[in-house]
C-alpha cells in the first residue's frame, strides 16, 4: 500500500491549541502512515484545521507592513535592515530574495490538500465537516492572495502600460501534483484571481455566520470575497459583500474615544477575524510589537508625509508615537529629532507585552471602505456611498466629520484608507491597483535620513513585483525559464 511522509500534516495538529480548540494528536510528527488510516473522523478533521491556521502567521511578523512600507506612508529606519528590502526596492537579485510567502503557498497548498483529499475516508459526514472543508479551502486561498501581490502584477492592471494582458502570477495548486518533484509552471493573474473567487462563492454559505474569535467565518469570507471584487474592478459585487458584513448588526465601528484602546485589546466590535496569539505561540522578537515599537527593533516609521497630514482632531493620528522626546539628553534644547514618529501604539502588544499582539486581518473600517469606493465607482452612486465614508469618518475626527456628505471622490477614499489602515499593509497596492505612482522623498527632509534610491515607483515598474527565486526554475528549459521569470529580472 502506497505510504506518504506527514511530517508537516502531522504537525498541523501540534498547533490546534492556536485557535482555542481540543484535538486529538492522530501520529507523531515524523510519523509514515498509510493513506487510508489519515483523517477518519471529524475529530482527526478538526486538528489539522486548527493546525492550519498556522500557516497564516506570517501575518504575525513583518509581512504586513511590507505594503506599506513600499508605499509612501511608512518608511525603513535607516540603520535597519530588516524592511529594506521592500523599502530601497533594488535589492530584487534572483539569487537572494525573500521567498517567505512563495514556500508558505505551496507548502501549506500541499498539506491542505493532502488533508482535503483524505475527508473521503470520514463516514459520517455532516455540517461539521462541509464547516471544517470550507475553512481549509478558505486558508488555501488566502495563501493564494497573499503570495499573488508580491509575484505578480495586479489584474486590474493586466494590458495597461508595461504590464501584458496574458501575465503571470503564482500556480494555482488546488490538486496534489502528480509528481512533487515535477516542474511546476505559473498560471495568468487573471486565472488566479478567477480560482480565488469561485473557491470563495462556493464555501463561504458553508462558513458558520456566529462570532468565532480566532477562526474563520461566513463574514470574513464575505470581507475577502469583497477585497478580492474590489480589486478585480467588479464594483456592485464588492458593495454588496461589505454591505452585507455592515448591516448584519454583528459588528460596530469604535467610537473615537474607544479606538486607541481597542489595539490594545483582542476581538473588539470591528474585528471579523484576528490571528491569535498567546504567550506561546508569539513571533518574539520578529512580531509586529516588536518591530515598530520605540522600545523594540524601531524597524519602520511614518514618513515625512504622512506626518504632514497630521489632523489633531483624528483619533488615527494618536496611534503615531514621536518616541525622541523620552530620548533626548536631559536638559538637552535640540528639538530637530522631534518629527520621528512609530506606529507604536497600533501594535501596542497585550498587558504591556511587546511580543503579544493579534494582528486584525479583517476589520469593520475596511467594509466602511470597500462599500465607499466600490459605490462611486460602480452603479450605486456617490449618493449611496457617502453615508459609508462619512459614517467612517465621524467615528473617527471631529475636524468636518461630516465633509463627505456633499460629495466625495476617490482621492477622498484613498485619504481614508492610508489613515485608517496605516500599517495593515495596503498602501502601495492601493495606488498601484488604481494605476498611480508611489512618489517618495529622496532627500533628508527634518529628521528622516532616507536610504531610498528609488523614489518613483510607477504601477507597471518591473520592480512593484518580487524575482522568481533562480532555484524555483533549475528544472526548466532556457526558453521555460526566461518565460517563467518576471519581467525585468534575469536568471542569474
Amino acid at each position: 500500500m502506497k505510504c506518504i511522509n506527514i511530517l508537516l500534516i502531522a504537525a498541523l495538529g501540534m498547533f490546534a491549541s492556536s485557535c482555542g480548540n481540543d484535538f486529538l494528536d492522530v501520529k507523531p510528527t515524523n510519523a509514515v502512515v498509510d493513506d487510508d488510516n489519515m483523517i477518519t473522523t471529524n475529530a482527526e478533521l478538526q486538528a489539522a484545521v486548527n493546525g492550519a491556521y498556522t500557516y497564516l502567521e506570517y501575518y504575525r511578523v513583518s509581512t504586513m507592513l511590507q505594503g506599506d512600507v513600499m508605499g509612501d506612508d511608512l518608511q525603513s529606519y535607516p540603520w535597519d535592515y530588516r524592511l529594506e528590502l521592500y523599502y530601497c526596492m533594488d535589492q530584487r537579485t534572483v539569487n537572494y530574495t525573500d521567498m517567505g510567502l512563495w514556500a508558505r503557498l505551496y507548502s501549506g497548498a500541499f498539506d491542505i490538500n493532502t488533508v482535503l483529499d483524505k475527508v473521503k475516508n470520514i463516514k459520517e459526514q455532516n455540517d461539521d465537516t462541509k464547516r471544517m472543508v470550507a475553512e481549509l479551502r478558505f486558508i488555501r486561498a488566502f495563501l493564494h492572495w497573499d503570495a499573488s501581490l508580491r509575484y505578480g502584477p495586479l489584474p486590474s492592471n493586466l494590458g495597461k502600460g508595461n504590464i501584458k494582458q496574458d501575465a503571470l502570477g503564482v500556480m494555482i495548486t488546488d490538486k496534489l501534483p502528480e509528481d512533487i518533484q515535477g516542474v511546476y509552471y505559473r498560471d495568468k493573474v487573471s486565472d488566479v484571481f478567477a480560482f480565488m473567487i469561485r473557491e470563495m462563492e462556493e464555501i463561504v454559505g458553508d462558513l458558520p455566520t456566529e462570532n468565532r474569535h480566532a477562526a474563520l467565518t461566513y463574514w470574513a469570507g464575505k470581507m475577502f470575497l469583497a477585497r478580492l471584487y474590489l480589486y478585480t474592478e467588479q464594483w456592485d459585487k464588492a458593495f454588496d459583500c461589505a454591505a452585507e458584513v455592515i448591516s448584519s448588526g454583528r459588528y460596530a465601528l469604535y467610537a473615537k474615544e474607544d479606538y486607541l484602546r481597542s489595539w490594545r485589546e483582542t476581538y473588539g466590535s470591528e474585528s471579523i477575524f484576528e490571528m491569535p496569539t498567546t504567550e506561546s505561540d508569539n513571533a518574539s522578537w520578529d512580531g509586529l510589537g516588536y518591530f515598530v515599537n520605540h522600545y523594540g527593533y524601531q524597524a519602520v516609521m511614518a514618513t515625512t508625509e504622512f506626518v504632514s497630514l497630521w489632523d489633531a482632531g483624528d483619533v488615527r493620528f494618536n496611534l503615531l508615537y514621536n518616541a525622541w522626546w523620552d530620548w533626548l539628553p536631559y536638559g538637552t534644547d535640540d528639538y530637530s529629532w522631534d518629527n520621528c514618529y512609530f506606529i507604536s501604539n497600533k501594535y501596542p502588544g497585550r498587558n504591556g507585552n511587546l511580543l503579544v499582539c493579534n494582528p486584525k486581518i479583517f476589520r469593520l473600517s475596511e467594509a466602511y471602505l470597500i462599500a465607499a469606493e466600490a459605490a462611486l465607482r460602480g452603479s450605486k452612486g456617490m449618493s449611496v456611498g457617502s453615508w459609508y465614508l462619512t459614517e467612517l469618518r465621524r467615528n473617527r475626527t471631529t475636524t468636518e466629520p461630516n465633509r463627505y456628505d456633499a460629495g466625495y471622490d476617490l482621492e477622498d477614499v484613498l485619504y481614508e484608507r492610508r489613515v485608517e489602515l496605516i500599517g495593515e499593509g495596503h498602501r502601495a497596492f492601493d495606488l498601484w491597483r488604481n494605476q498611480r505612482s508611489v512618489v517618495r522623498y529622496s532627500g533628508v527632509p527634518n529628521f528622516h535620513w532616507s536610504n531610498i534610491r528609488v523614489a518613483e515607483i510607477p504601477f507597471d515598474d518591473y520592480r512593484t513585483i518580487l524575482p522568481i527565486a533562480v532555484r524555483e526554475l533549475d528544472l526548466m528549459s532556457a526558453v521555460d525559464k526566461a518565460v517563467q521569470q518576471n519581467p525585468g529580472y534575469g536568471l542569474y
